[in-house]
């Protein structure tokens, strides 16, 4: 199968450019080797890995139960390839976020142009020299700003997948709707985290705090503000030292326009807290009670700024977060676990005492609803959104004559 082959071989690539790959992903993000292996490279490769494993039972065309009445036809399903997908990525993380949509485009069967960010440009460099070892004039790399996709678009493109902020998106989704392409969209937006309870909070600031510093907040599932339970500052804040004593990480802002677009968010803030070292080049900083219609509360933050809101009734706080747009996130910390209130929530995800655990696993569906997306990948679910799901139907064998009969007879059931 020629999909196996290249994935095999875009493998083999990988592998022996594993060293340039970490020294780019390190010069664009000042992303530590831990970070980059369990959160760029790893992903990849099991990614690749899971395909290898699974694409020949994916593929294979699947019979499907007949209507009682088509006596003697045969249903199938199949899934074909859509042709060529444009894969739009981000630069937050500059390597996975533009080769596992790849996998599964490729996987598919799909010719792919890959237009990965022009902010991460060492990553996207080394990500060409991939493609172009591939030797595949099916598989193209385009590097460059905004007008580079203007120029991709004037082609005939079949699908797009496009990775990055919702103001972006919407621009992407629009022009896709003008040439009737399909499209995913995978946004961000505002992920809350929910502390219901005193008990919950000293084991969640680990996990939290862990969420909100990989790659010093730009993650679009970060989490983005903290209600937290009223009267319970103090435990968090000793708890919140208490964590970054020994957990602090390398990182670094992408650029000057986002460090000076994070300053801005603090303007007029209260700051309670501030964590100043020089591993990072902006320090983790966590403010109290902002309004609901400053800046920072309308806009996802996508750095290491943690606003905490002080709450008196969960039920309240509930009730708001459904007249909010749908998070990609939310992410719950309870000591009791409430399936029927959860069920209700609208989110692309909910992780109950964690945070970002939903997005590690290929066995589960990541993507967002609404403002925070559109569509899923990952894994199997990678595979059915770069391919057409077809209907086969085979009425070789169906007899008109007695098709007409069981007409005849339930339309006199239904008409008596």
């Amino acid at each position: 199968m020629k999909e196996l082959e290249d994935l095999k071989l875009l493998k083999k690539i990988i592998e022996k450019n594993k060293k340039e790959i970490f020294e780019s992903i390190y010069l664009d993000l000042k992303k530590s080797k831990e970070d980059i292996l369990f959160s760029e490279y790893l992903p990849v490769i099991n990614e690749i890995n899971y395909f290898l494993k699974n694409l020949k039972k994916w593929k294979k065309r699947k019979k499907i139960y007949n209507e009682f009445f088509l006596l003697g036809g045969k249903s199938y399903i199949e899934y074909i390839p859509y042709g060529k997908v444009l894969i739009i990525s981000p630069w937050n993380y500059p390597f996975q976020l533009a080769l596992l949509p790849l996998v599964g485009a490729m996987g598919s069967g799909n010719k792919i142009i890959l237009k990965p960010s022009e902010y991460s440009i060492n990553t996207s460099k080394i990500l060409k020299k991939i493609i172009e070892e591939l030797h595949n004039e099916n598989y193209k790399i385009v590097l460059g700003g905004s007008e580079t996709i203007e120029e991709i678009l004037k082609e005939k493109i079949n699908y797009i997948f496009f990775t990055g902020s919702t103001e972006v998106g919407k621009i992407i989704y629009k022009k896709a709707s003008e040439k009737l392409i399909p499209i995913t969209l995978e946004l961000g937006g505002k992920s809350p985290v929910i502390i219901e309870d005193k008990e919950s909070i000293e084991k969640g600031v680990e996990k939290i705090l862990w969420g909100k510093f990989l790659n010093l907040g730009q993650t679009c599932v970060a989490p983005d503000y903290i209600l937290l339970p009223k009267g319970n500052l103090d435990i968090f804040l000793e708890n919140v030292k208490k964590y970054l004593k020994n957990s602090l990480k390398e990182g670094k802002i992408i650029n000057e326009k986002n460090k000076k677009r994070l300053k801005e968010l603090l303007i007029g803030e209260n700051i309670i807290y501030q964590e100043n070292n020089n591993k990072t080049d902006f320090p983790f900083t966590i403010i109290l009670n902002p309004s609901e219609n400053s800046k920072i509360m309308r806009e996802e933050i996508f750095g290491p700024i943690l606003p905490v809101i002080e709450y008196e009734n969960l039920k309240e706080e509930y009730k708001k977060l459904d007249h909010k747009e749908i998070p990609l996130a939310i992410y719950i910390f309870t000591k009791h676990i409430d399936k029927e209130k959860i069920s209700k929530i609208k989110a692309g995800g909910i992780t109950i005492n964690g945070t970002l655990f939903q997005v590690t696993s290929k066995y589960l569906p990541f993507g967002g609803v609404g403002a925070s997306g559109i569509g899923k990948y990952h894994g199997k679910y990678s595979f059915e959104t770069f391919s057409q799901e077809r209907t086969i139907f085979d009425g070789t064998y169906i007899n008109i004559k007695i098709l007409n009969y069981f007409m005849k007879k339930i339309g006199k059931i239904f008409s008596s």
